[in-house]
């Protein structure tokens, strides 16, 4: 499963990705780099996922050794604002020269260069020019395309809430699994890299699969799932929990713990897990999602665990 990635971490991958791939980098600038990805675990990680991106195989990435490219990354100096804007300028020929924005090696470049989006652990809110009230939950990204003539939010990666207005013209809301339209309604989407959890708290959703299925009309207070089998049947939701994560919160009923840290691990960077011996504890209550360490102390009280902690970016909980 990948794990969220800090936006300003990830940038700086780019960044290094981006004058790696330039035939502009030094001695000194590879010693850099090797200190910045030895400096902790998540650069690392943001690197892998990086680098994996294989932007020289993809078409229109010749232009990294084109002389005007270089010319222009040169000119960008080390300001990371620049240098991503030359970096979104190459992918958008590589995308006329066919590179596919849905494939799932793209994800990470299409995050960073988002509409919207938050770091791991942060949740923000804003008022849209339709007066529509977007917040996204941690690592989450948005593109958006609000015009006279359409009204679209893309969800790239993470878990958004999306009040739109009763009376207000058709939205049309894009995950790569599920395709939702709706005149006018309040729900929750989340996509995690498999599949698509939709949740209408008011409104009415037409739900679709990217595979064609014919569609779902998903009322108030139901809850479906979208993935590359189809769409699940609908499940009633409690609407006050569903929404539990704006308020900081993290409710468990008796969810197992490897599931309750594998939610928290979303709001933290590193690697959170647990040993098999432990996996299947139950755990009940209210965690808070600013600190995922105090949760994590809070589970050692009501349950026969301990925390293992090799280093800050990696914690395990094992049996006592």
């Amino acid at each position: 499963m990948s794990l969220p990635v800090d936006p300003q971490v990830r940038d700086s991958a780019i960044d290094w990705l981006v004058k790696s791939q330039s035939g502009l980098m030094s001695a000194a600038d590879c010693l850099a780099l090797q200190r910045w990805r030895q400096a902790n675990a998540e650069h690392e990680y943001a690197w892998q996922r990086v680098s994996s991106l294989a932007l020289l195989l993809q078409p229109g990435a010749t232009l990294l050794a084109d002389a005007t490219t270089r010319r222009a990354l040169e000119s960008a100096g080390n300001d990371p604002q620049q240098r991503r804007q030359v970096l979104k300028a190459l992918l958008a020929v590589g995308l006329l020269g066919g590179l596919s924005w849905q494939g799932t090696q793209t994800g990470l470049v299409r995050s960073a260069l988002a509409t919207y989006r938050t770091g791991t652990g942060e949740r923000r809110q804003w008022r849209l020019a339709d007066d529509s009230s977007l917040w996204l939950n941690t690592a989450s990204a948005v593109d958006l395309d609000l015009n006279a003539t359409q009204r679209s939010v893309q969800l790239v990666e993470g878990e958004i809430a999306l009040d739109t207005p009763t009376e207000s013209r058709e939205l049309q809301l894009l995950t790569p699994s599920a395709m939702l339209h709706s005149p006018g309604a309040h729900l929750l989407v989340r996509y995690d890299g498999q599949g698509t959890q939709v949740t209408v708290l008011r409104g009415l959703v037409q739900v679709h699969s990217r595979g064609n299925q014919l569609p779902l009309r998903l009322d108030a207070g139901w809850r479906t799932q979208v993935d590359s089998q189809g769409i699940a049947a609908p499940t009633p939701v409690d609407g006050f929990l569903a929404q539990a994560w704006l308020r900081g919160l993290l409710p468990a009923e008796r969810m197992r713990l490897d599931t309750l840290l594998t939610e928290l691990s979303r709001y933290r960077p590193g690697v959170l897990r647990c040993s098999d011996a432990v996996a299947g504890l139950r755990v009940t209550g209210s965690f808070q999602l600013d600190d995922t360490d105090a949760a994590l102390t809070l589970l050692t009280q009501a349950l026969p665990v301990r925390i293992e902690r090799r280093t800050r970016y990696w914690v395990t909980v094992v049996p006592v």
